[in-house]
């Protein structure tokens, strides 16, 4: 899969003694906030007033030009926004004003250019003359007219552990009437209650930051954080969604031609529920927008249908339309699709920012948005995690299942031979299953968008070669389980190798990841702690490398085989030599049961990765002629 950083964290410099002993972890925070006091009135009709304030210092002009744009996003739809005072302050005590009058309202980064996509907005102030040690102090008024759940009000925040944190005070004043949960972790917390009114009080104070080395599990997952809802449960929460959605649910005339039209001649009813998957999948543009950013309330399925577009919620609106047009029922699932695998106790929209459907007479759920994905198959994230389930009696919270073992694999192969110049040409054939597949598939797409021969260099770059190359493959926008590219290269000539150089078979050009990444945790973080907890999944990989050498050249010794073997996954690496082909196969094969490796299964995975890392840089050198 072409390499994309994602949530890439810079990394800080280790702080030397001063005056104290400071902990090993200590490290020199980029932005030091002095102060954040978040005030809040809620009402018992769920409207609420929020005030900010904070002043924040950057310790590099990095820093300050990364803060130095301060981004506010709202709802106008559903809120009122207003910048009460902003100015940079200078080392000296002066002040440098924001020139309000200058301050712009503006569509969010990420939210689609598109008509029925406008309601998720920004203000931005821009602080003049930043510098580090300056502080930027800013203060603005929220006012919440529509509550995205009528009558409801919840609200939580996360403290980054790599800024240091002065002083931070946050208070909810609310009625004793209109009774709030809260649940904190590493937050301090007080109520009080006089005359029918509660204050709910939080503080947090950390200046000792922490490198966190790139956890890889959400920062709902394991940061200090806070949580507050006037949900007594998630149970109302899901009926609160369902009360907005069911709804838009409606089978018009129009809906009911097009679910009829879908299913002309199909007689079975699985049947007919893939046909829908794969219409809606297929023809409706997923354009993305994250639950509870814009609002949770999806557009009528008639207009989605009209349009040809929408987010996750108007995706399962209109699925789900369809479907109850042929009489088979269906439920929204609101789930992560990022890294979170917890719930706040209580019920916000922290870690929901996803919806998907449930088809309870085939027991089966579906995800159209991703648009490749075989029916009843989902995205590897979205296996395991923790979701509210809509329109059902009882309790909400269901657990989607694991990935059961087998159903994701990945296999690639290359061949290759060596030329007398040290020229290496070759094949290289990757093919997938399951949630795999779905990842090749777009990866398929990605090289129709960058070209053939442009992505086929790009591939052998970023795996550490130089060359030529060409992808083919089968149109990729298909649902298949399985699915299958071929890439073709040349590399340039390694004479070295020829003149008694170590090297390995060639990957060429192999797409998704190598045996052990992903299933087990990232491969490529070796400095993870093992106490860090990682996303892992049942499966198989394998690897088979080979290379013809020119004649009379054979290889001096081959590196040892490889076994590791626990109870939930076991690693084998074989090498051999025949004439004049070298060959490795490694493969990895997994049964774990749970959706994150924690504990025990955690140490005994990094410990493996570790012993793969090693593998995976095993070589062979050529003895002359």
């Amino acid at each position: 899969m072409p390499i994309r950083a994602t949530r890439v964290l810079a990394a800080l410099l280790l702080l030397c003694l001063v005056a104290a002993v400071r902990p090993a972890w200590a490290v020199q925070p980029s932005i030091v906030v002095h102060k954040l006091i978040i005030d809040m009135t809620v009402r018992p009709d769920g409207t609420s007033t929020i005030t900010e304030y904070r002043e924040q210092s950057p310790s590099s002009m990095a820093a300050a030009a990364q803060i130095g744009q301060y981004a506010i996003g709202f709802n106008p739809s559903l809120q009122r926004l207003d910048i009460l005072e902003a100015y940079t302050q200078k080392r000296d005590g002066t002040r440098v004003p924001v020139d309000l009058s200058q301050v712009r309202t503006q569509q969010a980064p990420g939210v689609p250019n598109v008509p029925i996509f406008r309601d998720m907005q920004q203000k931005i102030a821009v602080f003049p003359d930043l510098a580090a040690g300056d502080r930027e102090v800013i203060g603005y008024r929220e006012e919440t007219d529509k509550p995205l759940f009528p009558g409801q009000f919840f609200w939580n925040i996360n403290f980054n552990r790599a800024v240091a944190w002065e002083e931070v005070a946050i208070t909810i004043v609310a009625p004793a009437s209109y009774p709030l949960q809260v649940e904190n972790f590493g937050v301090d917390f007080a109520r009080t209650e006089q005359d029918g009114m509660v204050r709910y009080a939080w503080r947090y104070r950390a200046t000792d930051v922490v490198a966190e080395d790139l956890a890889v599990v959400s920062a709902w997952d394991r940061l200090p954080r806070m949580y507050v809802s006037s949900f007594p449960d998630y149970a109302a929460m899901a009926a609160a969604y369902a009360r907005l959605a069911d709804p838009k649910v409606a089978v018009t005339p129009r809906i009911q031609a097009r679910a009829d039209e879908i299913t002309a001649g199909i007689a079975d009813r699985r049947g007919q529920a893939r046909a829908i998957y794969e219409w809606v999948s297929a023809r409706i543009r997923y354009v993305a927008l994250y639950l509870g950013a814009g609002g949770v309330e999806p557009h009528e399925a008639e207009s989605v249908l009209a349009n040809g577009y929408g987010d996750c919620k108007d995706h399962t609106v209109l699925f789900e339309a369809l479907l109850k047009a042929k009489g088979i029922e269906a439920r929204t699932v609101l789930v992560n699709l990022d890294n979170a695998y917890t719930l706040s106790g209580p019920p916000t929209m922290a870690q929901l920012n996803h919806a998907i459907s449930y088809l309870p007479e085939f027991d089966l759920f579906a995800d159209t948005t991703s648009g490749v994905a075989a029916f009843g198959t989902l995205p590897f994230q979205e296996y395991g995690k923790p979701a509210v389930m809509v329109g059902v009696d009882g309790e909400a919270v269901r657990r989607l299942p694991v990935l059961a073992p087998g159903a994701a694999t990945i296999s690639t192969r290359t061949e290759a031979h060596m030329q007398l110049d040290g020229a290496i040409m070759g094949t290289t054939v990757t093919e997938a299953t399951g949630p795999a597949a779905i990842a090749l598939r777009l990866t398929a797409r990605w090289v129709q968008t960058a070209g053939h021969e442009p992505a086929a260099r790009r591939q052998l770059v970023a795996l550490g070669q130089q060359g030529t190359g060409v992808f083919v493959f089968p149109p990729p926008d298909s649902f298949g389980q399985s699915f299958f590219v071929t890439g073709q290269f040349k590399l340039d000539p390694q004479p070295e190798i020829l003149d008694g150089d170590s090297f390995a078979p060639p990957l060429g050009l192999q797409l998704l990841v190598r045996p052990g990444d992903y299933l087990l945790g990232p491969l490529n973080r070796p400095t993870l702690p093992e106490t860090e907890a990682t996303p892992c999944y049942s499966g198989r990989q394998s690897e088979d490398l080979s290379l013809e050498v020119p004649e009379g050249r054979v290889p001096q010794r081959l590196p040892k085989d490889r076994r590791i073997e626990t109870p939930f996954f076991t690693y084998t690496a074989r090498w051999t030599a025949e004439g004049q082909v070298v060959r490795v196969r490694r493969e990895l094969v997994t049964t774990i049961d749970q959706p994150l490796c924690t504990g025990e299964l955690r140490r005994e995975a990094a410990a493996a990765l570790a012993d793969i890392r090693r593998d995976l840089r095993a070589k062979v050198v050529l003895a002359g002629p």
